[in-house]
């Protein structure tokens, strides 16, 4: 699609944000509001698709990017709404790290076979993955929406002292100063497959009629289960700080802004986390301190003054204000307090072997070298205290919200443990318990457990049922206290970057000789490796055991994914992970993750990136490093469509880095609505009903809830847009109904044609 934002008059439409004003334009080819470019001097002007553009090369050995300050002057109003765009060529693969310091986002976007993460970067294992994804040959836009600050941070985010040293401000003013935009690319060698960041408009706007932007969810009338679309981002808490970038109403504007995102992007589940990497997040935990019942107020260390009490402001507004549903996020390793009180820094979890460990006098017997993690704070499942402690943590974020909670608002808890909190136990008091329940009463030693790999084996397989178990308990303690049909949702992946294949030889690639022509010695697996499906490569990806080094226990304190414990279940799920395309491809990985409802629950993982954006000197040229990528336009969605069709995916998370947005609105929103327009069941495929082999019917039956009615998923999962598709509806007759939009359309013998359906389309229908 092309694109024409000539800014004639003050005013224009810009879908799907609506009326908009125009505050601020760049010409990028010009040298004015205050360009940057780093390295100096290492961009130039030039003719791309046959217009200028300011065109800056990926640089060996070092990062480099583009700056402007947008809005100086301009009386932006903080809090208010505004959408950057820019303009881009969409000719060449190109890689576009973009951090918009108005709302401290950082969404960046890639192009046709470029990688976004970093390829071989620094400090994580990185999974990218490059793609033939065809290209327009025009310029487009990318768009932000940006809920802006009171402040914003300098381009290199430099402290006080710092900044004063350097010259610049510490804190731009938002209303006066306006903000900071960089756009930027990683060194060559982490940023092999792309021609450069190319720009040539950038321009500020100004939403008139913010509501009238957001999506109109249909969601199934009941007693039909509803599906969920969420988020949570990890590093963004600070912005709301006393101190911080947006602090107003004690943090509550921050929060705010989410659930604006969230109408227009249309999502209908709010999930915060409130136990981080184990600690505080926001809410109080002394709450029933000096009551029957209540815990020493030395039980867990509570937020910042600025925000301890957030949560309770939060709950009120999200359910009764916004109307959406609540699903709380849990880093639990046990309560950060005092270890009198506390169980997570008494750590009853003990490794297999206690002897071998580093800094043992220091920092205690560790399954890991992340001491800061599970060196801190870890429990053991299988203890009932653990149990009783996290059913305390449940009553103080859930259950004492009773107003939400008689009105339906929450949904249940997402437990995540990072390395280490959920280890394997093998302390005294767990073998004693694997003995009376799983050993005929018979107790099992350390030595044994190692020196028999039966016994270690049942002892594995043992904890797994113990855990599922645990989050059933999680489950019904919510339920019988008034939280109806309440859902209970493991996250098992403990990493940024997700899985990767199993066995692959290098990054995954449907352009096997394009890369090994680029990169010359290095290896590359072909996505379309009829064993990646055919081997089921990221199941077993999924639930091999952590690879581990030295005396560490990462098999122990990362647990592999263990979906067979799940299957009977029933509101509870074991989470599959997923992020690139290699991760979504294979039905069996879908088929073995259905618990007992039959579905799925999918989390997508955003690798961070963090240090990418480096000199190599350790100098931070844009200030703290990471990026949440995600693909040019339609592509967006490739993930989450091919899941559509090869699954039964009801609950769709994201684990964000930065704050959350979306640089190609219009096609998230068209697949949020036509997803939370289906009910949370789940579907099976109608062969041969569909006159193109990829597009893709399932068909959801509703009749377990005396709902004659079926539903209907159709999936296009082609890269191109198609003409002239059928599809064949079994049993309709006459109507068929399109709920996510209240539209209906006439059929004959039961035949839907479709003049075009675009690429990587989601549509509800309803017979």
């Amino acid at each position: 699609m092309g694109i024409a934002l000539a800014i004639a008059a003050a005013a224009m439409s810009l879908p799907p944000f609506g009326d908009v004003r125009v505050v601020d334009e760049i010409d990028c080819t010009k040298a004015d509001h205050r360009f940057v470019d780093y390295p100096k001097g290492e961009s130039r002007v030039e003719t791309v698709l046959g217009g200028p553009c300011r065109v800056l090369r990926v640089q060996d050995g070092r990062p480099s990017y583009l700056a402007w300050r947008l809005g100086e002057g301009k009386g932006l109003k903080p809090n208010g709404a505004y959408v950057v765009v820019i303009e881009y060529p969409d000719d060449e693969p190109r890689s576009f790290f973009v951090r918009n310091y108005g709302n401290e986002s950082r969404r960046s976007f890639y192009t046709g076979s470029a990688t976004g993460n970093a390829y071989e970067g620094p400090i994580v294992s990185h999974k990218p993955e490059s793609l033939k994804i065809p290209q327009s040959g025009q310029y487009q836009r990318w768009t932000s929406l940006t809920f802006l600050g009171e402040k914003a941070s300098n381009l290199q985010d430099l402290k006080k002292e710092d900044a004063e040293k350097a010259g610049v401000k510490y804190r731009l003013d938002i209303a006066t100063d306006g903000f900071d935009l960089a756009v930027g690319q990683y060194r060559r060698e982490w940023n092999p497959g792309s021609a450069g960041v190319a720009v040539s408009k950038i321009i500020l706007c100004e939403i008139l009629d913010e509501k009238a932007s957001w999506v109109k969810l249909n969601l199934p009338p009941a007693p039909l289960p509803r599906r969920h679309v969420f988020w949570r981002e990890e590093m963004s808490d600070g912005v709301m700080a006393k101190d911080g970038l947006c602090p107003g109403n004690g943090g509550l504007d921050w929060i705010e802004q989410k659930f604006r995102a969230m109408k227009f992007f249309g999502q209908n589940t709010y999930c915060k986390d409130l136990l981080e990497f184990g600690h505080n997040q926001h809410w109080d935990c002394h709450w029933k301190h000096g009551q029957p019942g209540g815990k020493s107020w030395k039980w867990m260390w509570g937020s910042d003054a600025h925000y301890a009490n957030l949560w309770t402001k939060v709950v009120p507004l999200a359910a009764d204000t916004y109307g959406f549903d609540i699903l709380p996020y849990y880093e639990y390793g046990g309560a950060a307090g005092d270890p009198a009180v506390a169980l997570g820094p008494q750590k009853r979890a003990e490794p297999l072997d206690m002897d071998n460990k580093p800094d043992r006098e220091s920092r205690g017997a560790n399954y890991t070298h992340i001491w800061w993690s599970e060196g801190k704070l870890r429990v053991d499942i299988t203890d009932p205290d653990t149990l009783d402690e996290l059913k305390y943590v449940l009553e103080g974020t859930i259950l004492r919200f009773r107003e939400q909670v008689v009105k339906g608002a929450f949904v249940g808890a997402l437990m995540r443990p990072r390395p280490g909190q959920w280890a394997i136990s093998f302390a005294d008091k767990t073998r004693e318990r694997f003995a009376r329940e799983e050993n005929g009463g018979k107790d099992v030693s350390r030595a044994e457990l190692k020196a028999d790999k039966a016994l270690y084996g049942r002892y594995i397989a043992w904890y797994g049922k113990r855990r599922a178990k645990f989050m059933d308990e999680i489950r019904r303690y919510l339920e019988e206290n008034g939280v109806k049909n309440a859902i209970a949702i493991l996250e098992n992946d403990d990493s940024e970057a997700g899985y990767s294949l199993a066995d692959a030889k290098g990054m995954v690639t449907d352009d096997l000789a394009g890369w090994q022509k680029r990169l010359p010695g290095k290896t590359f697996t072909d996505l379309n490796a009829p064993e990646i499906a055919g081997n089921h490569l990221f199941l077993k990806s999924l639930t091999t055991p952590a690879g581990t080094w030295g005396p560490w226990e990462w098999q122990h304190a990362s647990p592999a994914c263990d979906p067979e414990h799940y299957v009977n279940l029933t509101n509870v799920w074991i989470a599959l992970p997923f992020h690139a395309l290699f991760t979504v491809t294979d039905p069996n990985c879908f088929a073995v993750f259905r618990n007992g409802n039959g579905t799925d629950t999918i989390i997508r993982h955003y690798d961070l990136n963090e240090g990418t954006l480096d000199d190599g000197k350790d100098n931070h040229v844009l200030g703290y490093a990471m990026a949440d990528w995600e693909r040019a336009d339609r592509a967006c969605m490739l993930s989450e469509i091919n899941a559509m069709a090869n699954g039964d995916p009801v609950n769709l998370g994201y684990l964000m880095g930065s704050n959350y947005t979306r640089g190609f609105p219009g096609p998230v929103r068209e697949f949020n609505r036509n997803f939370l327009a289906l009910p949370a069941l789940p579907s099976t495929v109608v062969k041969g009903a569909c006159s193109d082999p990829e597009v893709v019917l399932r068909e959801i039956d509703c009749s377990t809830y005396g709902v004659k009615a079926k539903y209907y998923a159709l999936i296009h999962i082609g890269w191109r847009e198609k003409h002239d598709v059928t599809v064949k509806i079994p049993g309709a007759n006459g109507i068929v109904a399109f709920p996510a939009y209240g539209e209906t359309r006439p059929v004959a013998d039961g035949i839907l044609s479709f003049k075009t359906l675009k690429p990587l389309q989601l549509i509800a229908i309803r017979n």
